[in-house]
């Protein structure tokens, strides 16, 4: 999969050399996308992968440290003003990806990096566990948010940054929009799944005897 990264600040667009077919559009400016969905995180969890929730279909969403493979910094999760707040431990979130927890896709994100530390100067956006290109932070050492939004029929499974430096002290007010889970198939399709291998098996047995039995009056 193609994608594309446009670089905007102070109300001017930068555009990047990347093909005009993309599926997925990456900006660094607040309001570029507009998700449907606030994260909101599940309080005073840690761990490599800790949880939050989106507002209104109350979907799992998970946050593990690492981009784009599993990483080992410990990460922890709070609320602030109904917004999530994921953070590392040791005050330093190097890098992180968000993903649906049970499986799934989505249509358009954005998040904030918030506040820059000392030594970090750039970042790396992960898009479906693919780097797109790495950029500066453009507004300072506070906000600095990045939208995805897919087109061309696309979808997102995962988004994910790494800051190449000492980090940022977290990643905040994460929105997602047109959230679709895996389908999981209910206990009756299990069911009637189960069924219909035995039937099938119990039809190859026969065909097999049957078989057998022809050869014999054969010899």
């Amino acid at each position: 999969m193609k994608t594309l990264m446009t670089l905007a600040a102070a109300g001017a667009a930068l555009a990047l050399a990347t093909p005009a077919s993309a599926a997925i559009i990456v900006t660094p400016s607040p309001g570029a996308v507009q998700p449907d969905e606030n994260v909101l995180s599940t309080t005073n969890m840690t761990g490599t992968t800790v949880m939050g929730t989106t507002n209104q279909t109350r979907t799992s969403v998970s946050v593990r440290s690492g981009a784009p493979l599993a990483g080992t910094e410990t990460l922890s999760s709070m609320d602030s003003n109904g917004q999530a707040r994921f953070a590392a431990t040791d005050g330093s979130l190097d890098a992180a990806t968000i993903f649906l927890t049970g499986g799934g896709s989505f249509t358009s994100a954005e998040f904030n990096l918030f506040n820059a530390l000392a030594g970090t100067t750039s970042v790396t956006i992960f898009v479906n566990g693919v780097a797109t290109t790495s950029s500066p932070f453009l507004l300072g050492n506070g906000q600095n948010f990045f939208g995805f939004q897919a087109t061309a029929g696309d979808r997102i499974t995962s988004i994910g940054f790494d800051t190449n430096g000492t980090g940022v002290v977290d990643l905040r007010q994460v929105r997602l929009g047109g959230v679709t889970m895996t389908a999981v198939p209910e206990p009756g399709t299990w069911a009637m799944m189960l069924l219909g291998f035995g039937a099938i098996g119990a039809s190859m047995r026969r065909n097999r005897r049957r078989s057998t039995a022809k050869l014999m009056q054969m010899a």
